[in-house]
């Protein structure tokens, strides 16, 4: 796992250090991480620590204003931070649950990540079961996603989702009620039914859809004796920057201070990379010409925490990244770590969709949100309807009538469909 991947570089690296303090750390740091593909399940939460008045403080001193983007999606034109948007973002939480019949380290969709194999796609793995949950402050539900023996179930409560980003929820009745009854899929959604999906059947849908408009580009690969070099390179340039200070213990926890010089260690990271860019793969888009100038000429870190030797969370403060650090403001965000993940179980009574019900219901509440009701200032203004002869060729190129037809609901034109279903030339690619 990358995690440990990079737990493993820094310990190796800090042993050039010849510093006996540093190294202990870091060799507690490596193991730590090394357990986490040891257990048969493991749980992963990111959530903001931030109080809803540190929200305010962190926003309204220029944070949200830093070009990061750090919490600046949650300001209301463009003034200054509302007291109950804060409130909703405090304490949101993104856990990811996974678990298997094995060792998560055995897993072979693991094992390859990447490497381009059929077999990597941990979406169709059988002995995989996974659980996405986003939830408020007071721990409710507002969006969940669930794997178990190659089955996708979703559920979504669009009226807490509403509520969160300061809009009207009665606006979910509102588009119920105008749904056609080949959009019924979206309403089951909108009304918070847990709906059920075939992964292997979009998987073939989308291989189908691929040889109709060509061949799928190559996952990118990476040559072994290219990551060797970008592995050496990077573990170099950590060993030289990286520090680690032991804090003691903390409610039962081993506390670790792990921090850099931010502008040193991105400037020396692409200086040390650079050499090796024209290996980087092509799918990976171009190598920057410079190194990023905006990073902040001042040491930042984080606060590390062990239990029984594994890792347990790790708190950040987004405060640190801002142009300029004024006093007292602080923006934590935690990410947490639970080898005892939850028993990931299929929801009974789920509605169970086609994948071209699926696309359509997906297609269908992009183009709800799309919507007047939402006040958005890029709506998009209606298009014609799509006629019979234009469903036809649609068709002919693979789009689903479903499909096209949740696109066209949401404004998208016949042209505009063609345009965004059918792949580039190779010319353009």
């Amino acid at each position: 796992m990358p995690v440990a991947v990079t737990a493993s570089v820094l310990a190796t690296g800090l042993a050039a250090c010849g510093t006996v303090e540093q190294l202990s750390a870091a060799q507690k740091v490596s193991k730590a991480f090394d357990k986490v593909g040891d257990g048969k399940s493991a749980g992963f939460t990111f959530s903001i620590a931030a109080t809803p008045e540190q929200i305010v403080s962190f926003a309204n001193a220029g944070g949200a204003k830093s070009g990061r983007g750090l919490v600046g999606g949650a300001r209301h034109g463009g003034g200054e931070m509302d007291e109950q948007t804060a409130k909703s973002l405090s304490g949101l939480s993104f856990s990811v649950a996974v678990s298997a019949d094995k060792p998560l380290k055995e897993v072979e969709a693991f094992k390859k990540a990447g490497a381009g194999d059929k077999n990597t796609d941990v979406t169709l793995d059988k002995s995989l079961r996974l659980s996405c949950v986003l939830a408020d402050h007071k721990g409710t539900t507002l969006m969940e996603y669930r794997q178990v023996e190659a089955q996708g179930y979703l559920h979504v409560d669009a009226k807490g989702l509403l509520k969160l980003v300061g809009e009207d929820p009665s606006t979910v009745d509102d588009m119920r009620e105008g749904l056609t009854e080949d959009m019924k899929p979206v309403g089951d959604v909108l009304a918070g039914k847990w709906v059920a999906f075939d992964l292997q059947a979009l998987a073939d849908k989308a291989k189908e859809s691929d040889g109709k408009k060509g061949a799928p580009s190559a996952p990118p690969t990476v040559d072994p004796e290219f990551g060797g070099q970008l592995l050496n390179s990077v573990k170099d340039v950590l060993g030289r920057t990286v520090t680690y200070e032991d804090k003691g213990k903390k409610d039962g926890a081993e506390h670790l201070w792990v921090s850099a010089p931010a502008r040193q260690l991105v400037d020396e990271m692409y200086k040390a990379v650079k050499p090796l860019a024209a290996k980087f793969p092509k799918q990976l888009g171009t190598f920057p010409d410079e190194a990023p100038s905006d990073v902040p000429d001042r040491k930042i870190g984080l606060d590390l925490y062990l239990k029984n030797g594994t890792f347990s969370s790790a708190t950040f403060d987004l405060a640190q990244l801002a142009d300029k650090v004024e006093p007292g403001v602080e923006f934590p965000v935690k990410f947490a770590f639970n080898q005892a993940a939850p028993n990931v179980q299929a929801p009974a009574d789920a509605v169970k969709l086609t994948e071209d019900q699926l696309m359509g219901a997906v297609l269908g509440l992009a183009g709800a949100g799309a919507g007047d009701d939402f006040g958005a200032e890029d709506d998009l203004p209606p298009a014609a309807p799509l006629t019979d002869a234009q469903l036809k060729e649609l068709a002919d190129l693979g789009v689903n009538e479903v499909i096209a037809r949740a696109y066209n609901e949401a404004g998208l034109s016949f042209e505009d469909i063609k345009r965004i279903t059918q792949k580039p030339s190779p010319a353009h690619a």
